[in-house]
């Protein structure tokens, strides 16, 4: 029972997820994309075009996360991954982008990225929000697929229903 009420604690938890850099969880504002949002490329008089500043990438990815545009949101995040491979903050970032929007297995493999990079509380906080979302959808999925008889069907529904109730403020 005191392995359930941690889940459950974990659960009421969930909607807030850690963050860095101040960036907030706001709603959707305005999913619509304009030639501004888009990543851009710098052109120089000695050649082609070469990637922007990483840090104006970040700053904007930063703005469309707050206000809600994800899709371009999740293009600066990913090509900042792309110019600083190491760096785990535009993963984590892409985590938190991925789990607002409800992609869990995103989310999940977003969060595994970052802490490949770094090891850290807040990207592993985060990563067991996901898991146990990821977890309690598995167990309903099997609560409706298992054949009425069966035991596992029974000590599923127990579970689910003592999680969702011990959830319940």
């Amino acid at each position: 029972m005191f392995r359930i009420a941690l889940i459950v604690a974990g659960l009421a938890m969930l909607p807030g997820c850690a963050t860095l850099n101040g960036l907030s969880n706001s709603p959707m504002v305005d999913a619509g994309r304009s030639s501004s949002d888009q990543p851009s490329l710098t052109t120089t008089d000695s050649g082609p075009a070469k990637p922007a500043d990483p840090a104006f990438i970040e700053e904007r990815a930063q703005q469309a996360y707050e206000t809600g545009r994800w899709d371009v949101a999740e293009g600066y995040y990913l090509q900042l991954t792309r110019l600083k491979p190491k760096d785990a903050s535009a993963w984590f970032q892409l985590g938190n982008l991925y789990a607002e929007q409800g992609r869990l297995d995103s989310a999940e493999r977003a969060y595994r990225e970052a802490l490949r990079r770094r090891d850290d509380a807040r990207v592993l906080h985060n990563l067991g929000l996901i898991q146990v979302k990821l977890g309690i959808g598995a167990l309903r999925e099997a609560q409706t697929r298992l054949p009425p008889t069966d035991a596992a069907r029974r000590e599923t529904r127990e579970l689910l229903r003592t999680l969702l109730e011990t959830a319940l403020p």
